[in-house]
């Protein structure tokens, strides 16, 4: 008695009162929609429904929310095998905001070479590594950090230089390159 579900028309017929009502109060349906999309991303998010988080913060057009639920959701959802669906929900973000958050980079390349893309995996393994060599160590503390930098998940970011090896360990062996698989692996470990 916690979930319900309702009739596609009827949904639709409610989610048209939703905007005739905000509209009324707040003169912006938009962005009343927007704001009650986040906090259902929040909301979900809190009860461990990541899946439906991510929806929700993209339905926001919030890619701030919507790039720091990622990078908090990958852990569960590769767990899971959902990196699919995952990856779907970051590719609407923009390549800037990405590419700012080295832990959320190199878990867009491990989504992408869970597709099977591999060649687009090894850009943003670039782009995480950019931030290894900007801070020069890890355990920088965060305030230490380039300005620019993006960090949701310290512990992720703490193990990332790991991630980064076995992630280039895996390419390497799938493209037969053995030598370099086994010398990133020695890396990671």
């Amino acid at each position: 008695r916690r979930w319900y579900r309702y009739h596609q028309l009827f949904a639709e017929v409610l989610r048209q009162r939703l905007h005739q009502d905000i509209a009324a109060s707040l003169g912006d349906a938009e962005r009343g929609v927007a704001e009650l999309h986040e906090r259902a991303s929040l909301w979900y998010q809190a009860h461990g429904l990541e899946l439906e988080a991510l929806h929700h913060a993209a339905a926001a057009n919030n890619a701030g929310l919507l790039a720091r639920m990622a990078e908090l959701a990958w852990p569960a959802l590769d767990r899971s095998f959902q990196s699919a669906a995952w990856l779907r929900s970051v590719q609407q973000l923009p390549n800037e905001l990405i590419a700012a958050m080295p832990v959320l980079s190199a878990q867009y390349a491990w989504a992408l070479l869970d597709a099977g893309e591999m060649e687009a995996s090894q850009l943003r393994l670039q782009d995480a590594e950019r931030w290894l060599d900007a801070t020069g160590d890890v355990s920088v503390r965060p305030e230490d950090r380039p300005g620019r930098m993006v960090v949701v998940d310290e512990a992720q970011f703490q193990t990332l230089p790991a991630t980064i090896a076995i992630a280039r360990a895996y390419y390497a062996q799938a493209q037969g390159d053995y030598a370099s698989a086994a010398s990133y692996a020695a890396l990671a470990l």
